[in-house]
């Protein structure tokens, strides 16, 4: 059952407004709805015979026949049932000056519950499975609250000259409010090889998938420091105890009891962006026009996990400044052939992937009218686009905006195709 409904009050349109001052229209709206999501593959909530099995039929005078078969594939749940996305919003719409000035302001909170995902830890089957059958579950509750806002202006210097600017920006907080079960729900994949999984986590208290693994101390710079840790771990499962040599990974003892384990993991980084910002500019002057609009996303981290370990492989230029001895570097480690310590998932690996990016810009020119009587056109349009004209960003990857649509496990970049620039010179016709 998904109810909804809005209730709106125009404001200016009671006897006792008037539209003669500065705001020459005011609309207050509120909204509450429900929706459902059942996106998902069809059967989820059972077990079928749609995997596959090889069996050895026993027939001792023939040991190389095999006979082919079927077996249970994806585990089914029972339990499954449909996502509930419940929405609230308060809202107003404005106008100023002679309508040239709009403003949209909205308060929002949006709870998801029975969150449908995949994980790699199941917490309403309390137990882990092989890759091949995560059965699908109803995973908890999450919350994003916030604000957005938009302010859009129309405006002319004279007859042959008229202009538009439109900003948006939204702020956002994501938490994670209950889960359902008593393993909370992991996933995510870290590493070549060696496949370090459940790196995203759903934790109460928390934003949605954030990233969980090592946070780092600089570069261990001499042998001294290493014997020296060494000397006071508490037991043999010190991870320094593998391999560490001057230029590794220093890791922070975080529960501080004397040695580094897996307990030493900690939140090092969240997927999804703080603010996000859209900016639309416009013109036309006489029978030019012209657009750009750019979009910018602030606060989000990606996981750079798209370089091989091995150090004969192509790697970004930033090991140019790696340490080749004490001193020459506190963060990049040495080279080497992918120690333990080194493909540890770290803070080393998240990177700040903040953007701004200018999406489009084009140029037109049109022909006007009464030049196109005698060819049988009503209009004749040249234009000049270019896409993805640049990015402004701190990240190393091809491309900040990389990621999956998982709820778990986004931000992990590993080497999505990057976003390329394009020009297009077009012709717009109408006969």
């Amino acid at each position: 059952f998904f109810p909804s409904g809005s209730l709106g009050w125009n404001v200016s349109e009671e006897d006792f407004w008037n539209d003669e001052g500065m705001i020459n229209s005011l609309k207050l709206r509120a909204s509450y709805g429900i929706i459902g999501n059942d996106k998902i593959d069809a059967f989820r909530f059972i077990t079928r015979l749609n995997g596959e099995a090889t069996v050895d039929p026993g027939n001792a005078t023939d040991v190389l026949t095999l006979v082919n078969g079927i077996a249970p594939g994806v585990s089914g749940n029972p339990d499954l049932k449909w996502e509930e996305q419940e929405s609230i919003n308060l809202g107003f719409d404005a106008k100023f000056f002679d309508n040239k000035l709009s403003f949209t302001g909205d308060v929002f909170r949006k709870t998801t519950r029975d969150l449908l995902f995949d994980p790699q830890a199941s917490g309403t089957l309390n137990s882990v499975h092989s890759p091949s059958s995560f059965p699908l579950i109803n995973a908890g509750t999450v919350r994003n609250e916030g604000f957005e806002f938009s302010l859009a202006y129309n405006g002319e210097i004279n007859e042959d000259f008229q202009f538009n600017i439109n900003y948006n920006v939204t702020v956002i907080d994501n938490e994670v409010v209950s889960v359902n079960g008593n393993i909370p729900p992991v996933g995510g994949e870290f590493g070549v090889g060696i496949n370090q999984t459940g790196i995203s986590r759903m934790v109460p208290g928390y934003a949605l998938g954030h990233f969980y693994g090592y946070k780092t101390d600089g570069i261990h710079q001499t042998q001294a420091d290493i014997d020296a840790l060494n000397a006071t771990a508490t037991n043999n499962d010190n991870i320094y105890q593998a391999d560490i040599a001057p230029g590794d990974l220093k890791f922070v003892d975080i529960n501080e009891d004397g040695h580094i384990d897996e307990n030493d993991r900690t939140v090092i980084g969240d997927p999804i962006a703080e603010v996000t910002m859209g900016l639309n500019i416009g013109f036309n002057y006489k029978n030019f026009d012209f657009t750009a609009n750019a979009f910018a996303s602030l606060g989000n981290d990606m996981v750079r996990d798209y370089e091989r370990k091995d150090p004969t492989a192509n790697i970004g230029s930033y090991v140019l400044d790696r340490y080749q001895g004490t001193g020459t570097s506190n963060f990049v480690p040495r080279v080497d052939g992918g120690t333990i310590n080194t493909n540890l998932f770290s803070d080393y690996y998240v990177e700040d992937a903040s953007f701004l990016r200018l999406q489009n810009v084009q140029l037109g020119y049109s022909i006007s009218e009464r030049k196109l009587v005698k060819t049988g056109l009503s209009k004749l349009r040249i234009y000049l686009s270019a896409n993805n004209l640049f990015t402004i960003t701190d990240y190393s990857g091809f491309d900040p905006s990389a990621g999956s649509n998982s709820p778990i496990g986004n931000g992990i970049d590993k080497g999505f195709y990057p976003v390329a620039t394009s020009y297009l010179l077009g012709v717009n016709l109408k006969f």
